[in-house]
Parts: C-alpha cells; sequence; structure tokens
C-alpha cells in the first residue's frame, strides 16, 4: 500500500497530475492499494490545482479516497469524516467500524450537510486570511539566523529547515516550548527524513503569529 497526502502535512507541498499519474502507474504496475488523504483538498495557493488520483486512476478500485470536513469547514471537533472505496474495500472497513464506532454524531452530520450546501464565501474568506498569515509567517522565518523554508502551496503549515543549528528537532520543539512559549512539532514526528525540521501552524492570527516569531528568534538567537 501506499499513503499519498496532498495538500500535505507537515510540507504544504501540493502533488501535481503528473505526479499523481506517475504514483498511479506504479500501483498497477506492483499491484498496490492507494490510499490519498485529501483534507487539504480546498486549501491550496497561488492557483494550484488539487487533482484527486482517484479521477486519474487507470484502477480506480485499488485507491481508497479519504477526506472529511475539519480542514475546510474548521470542524476539527466534530469529527466527521467519509471514505471512497470499492465496494470490496468498504464493506470491509465497514466491519472494522461497526465494532469500534456506533455512528457519528447526528448533530455533525447535519453541520457537515450544511456546511457542503451552503455559501462557499466563508471557505474562499478564511483562505484569503490564510494566505496574509502565509506570508508574514515565511517572511518572519526566514530572516531569522539559521532557518530556511519554502513557501507552502497548500495546507496552513510551515516545514522549517533548522539544520544549521545543529540540534534534534524534538531538542528544538522542548527549547521552542520553555523558552519562548511556542508550540512546535519537530520533524522526527514525521519519520527519520524529517529530522532536522520543524513544523509550525500558522493557523493563528496575525497578531499571534508575530508575536510567537519574536519569540522564537530571541530563543534561536541565544543558540
Amino acid at each position: 500500500m501506499v499513503i499519498i497526502n496532498s495538500p500535505c502535512n507537515p510540507t504544504g507541498s501540493v502533488m501535481t497530475k503528473a505526479d499523481l499519474q506517475a504514483i498511479d502507474e506504479l500501483a498497477v504496475k506492483h499491484d498496490l492499494l492507494v490510499i490519498s488523504d485529501e483534507i487539504y483538498e480546498k486549501i491550496t495557493y497561488d492557483k494550484q490545482k488539487h487533482y484527486s488520483i482517484a479521477a486519474l486512476s487507470r484502477d480506480p478500485d485499488r485507491i481508497i479516497t479519504v477526506n472529511g470536513f475539519s480542514k475546510a469547514y474548521a470542524m476539527t471537533g466534530w469529527r466527521v469524516g467519509y471514505a471512497i472505496a470499492s465496494k470490496t474495500i468498504t464493506s470491509a472497513m465497514v466491519k472494522m467500524q461497526q465494532s469500534a464506532v456506533s455512528s457519528g454524531t447526528t448533530f455533525a452530520q447535519k453541520g457537515a450537510a450544511a456546511a457542503l450546501r451552503g455559501p462557499q464565501e466563508p471557505l474562499q474568506k478564511m483562505l484569503r486570511e490564510f494566505e496574509k498569515r502565509r506570508e508574514v509567517i515565511i517572511d518572519g522565518l526566514n530572516k531569522i539566523e539559521g532557518f530556511s523554508v519554502a513557501k507552502p502551496k497548500g495546507a496552513f503549515y510551515a516545514f522549517v529547515d533548522a539544520k544549521k543549528l545543529r540540534k534534534p528537532s524534538m531538542e528544538l520543539s522542548e527549547l521552542f516550548l520553555n523558552e519562548a512559549k511556542v508550540v512546535t512539532t519537530p520533524g522526527i514526528a514525521f519519520g527519520e527524513n524529517g529530522e532536522g525540521y520543524i513544523r509550525m501552524s500558522y493557523a493563528a492570527s496575525i497578531e499571534n503569529i508575530q508575536e510567537g516569531l519574536e519569540h522564537i528568534k530571541l530563543a534561536v538567537d541565544k543558540l
């Protein structure tokens, strides 16, 4: 099985149509299933288009698409999601799921339906705000000595290259928590290739982002 996440947490990257077609070719060649986590599909920037591998696949029955409402519609605590797959796969999923969860809460399901059927302007307004926050955090982080970060194309994370600081990512996250009072996620949490990186979210107000950047800079300067 191959698991993909685009737009991506933690990097903010967005797979191109060619990327997904190459993965699909690989899956067909080696008889692999593909889980495509598309929870951030509506959060993209710079006219970047989101593609779903299920719509491109030569064999859609091997694709499992998972999605939900927590990111685009800010329904994080409501725990509503969905999966799209072949009948063979979904029937097996139901057998496992029904032993753990009886049903999604009714009010949350009604909220999800309202989100889909209602006006989408609030989502667009949120995206415009995220774009402003992205500019602030990326510009601020790149001004901190020892940091380097590319501008994300989707989601709402900055994946900061902090290798020049020569500290393990867990140690840096603990430093930022204790010294700067800013919560970050160590890159190692995403696997060994994430070591040397720090994930920061900009799902916060510009004022809080600016304050956090100031505190982080002071903590880094001490190093």
